[in-house]
């Protein structure tokens, strides 16, 4: 006699998250780590993960779409809260100024 054994919805969905977290170099306990310590952007990036996956994207376009975002990756393999990259302030006073009264014209 032969079992047949259903993988469940949520178990797929952890495989999922693991294949991705793989192309991204990051060890699926640091992940964990870090919502378990932090919460924040590393639970809304499991759940976005999630998300993607329903929509049918792969492993790899997702890779490449949270490579391209601005979250702190590495903050994770070391051990902190997943973070945005600082944005770099730019001092708009030494911007050039531009004639509002010419513009309108």
């Amino acid at each position: 006699m032969r079992t047949i054994v259903k993988s469940s919805p949520e178990k797929e969905s952890r495989i999922f998250e693991a294949q991705v977290l793989k192309l991204l170099h990051i060890e699926q306990w640091h992940f964990n780590y870090s919502i378990d310590q932090y919460k924040g952007y590393a639970i809304l990036l499991r759940n976005w993960i999630k998300d993607c996956r329903k929509q049918g994207q792969t492993t790899f376009d997702i890779a490449n779409t949270i490579r391209k975002s601005p979250l702190a990756l590495d903050s994770i393999s070391q051990g902190e809260a997943l973070c945005f990259h600082p944005i770099a302030v730019i001092e708009t006073s030494t911007l050039p100024q531009a004639d509002v009264n010419a513009l309108s014209k």
